[in-house]
């Protein structure tokens, strides 16, 4: 099973910096659930490029609590401009949690349409193709505007998402960690995993979040047992990425300023 979220060369420092979350997400008065049925699965393959998954699926969410028309961003061009950041492109070694914000607020990342997405690693004058100025240039309507401090509590990570925000998480990864009902009721590191990114985008009644996966197997759920096992973990890399120009929960959903 291929990952590759290079959770050893995060940017600790970025981590730590980042501020807390507005006062007014830990109050908001969220939808009752947020579903993820609009998100169609995808599969990176044999691609280590489930950064590069995660970081578009983060920004297609923050097209949707805008209103505008969900595309399906680059996946290939979000993994290798990480890389770039990151300086590992050249070979498919990874990318981070980290730089893949650093590009989402600088550059954002372009339709997939411009790209495609390639069968295996690309080779150096695909890479040129895929990171051209011109789909630099093409990311920057499907940027994110601030970047937050994710909870460790999941009743306020909840509120994040149910106020428009979407949530870019590495974490260890081991087999067997989504059980057959897809429900992580309890997080326990193995000495074997490896890191694996994943895009969360919404939750259900009952407070469990819902990432989307990269494996070709949609989305699961993870409980608030589980969520803060993840959080307290020191290789988890998260970062909540908003994508209006007020740090404020949207009321998406119903009378949002952003509509119309």
């Amino acid at each position: 099973m291929i990952n590759n979220c290079r959770l050893e060369l995060e940017d600790r420092g970025l981590l730590s910096a980042l501020p807390d979350l507005p006062r007014e997400f830990l109050t908001y008065s969220r939808p009752e659930e947020v579903a993820v049925d609009w998100h169609h699965t995808e599969n990176q393959g044999p691609i280590g490029s489930c950064q590069g998954n995660d970081l578009s699926s983060c920004l297609e969410r923050l097209r949707k609590v805008l209103g505008l028309t969900v595309e399906q961003l680059s996946r290939i061009f979000a993994y290798l401009a990480t890389q770039k950041l990151d300086g590992l492109l050249g070979r498919d070694q990874g990318s981070t949690i980290s730089g893949g914000v650093k590009l989402a607020l600088s550059t954002g990342v372009p339709p997939e349409a411009m790209t495609g997405y390639p069968t295996s690693y690309p080779g150096s004058s695909e890479r040129s193709r895929i990171l051209s100025p011109e789909n630099y240039e093409a990311g920057a309507p499907y940027k994110a505007v601030s970047s937050w401090k994710v909870p460790e509590d999941p009743e306020e990570a909840c509120n994040f998402i149910g106020g428009g925000g979407a949530i870019s998480l590495g974490i260890v990864w081991y087999s067997g960690i989504i059980p057959r009902d897809r429900i992580v009721r309890s997080y326990s590191v193995n000495a074997r995993g490896g890191g694996h990114a994943i895009a969360v985008l919404g939750y259900d009644k009952d407070g469990n979040l819902i990432p989307v996966n990269s494996h070709g197997d949609g989305p699961f759920k993870i409980t608030p047992d589980a969520w803060r096992g993840m959080m307290r973990h020191r290789y988890t890399a998260a970062i909540g990425l908003v994508g209006t120009t007020e740090p404020t929960p949207v009321d998406w959903l119903n009378n949002s300023p952003y509509f119309g």
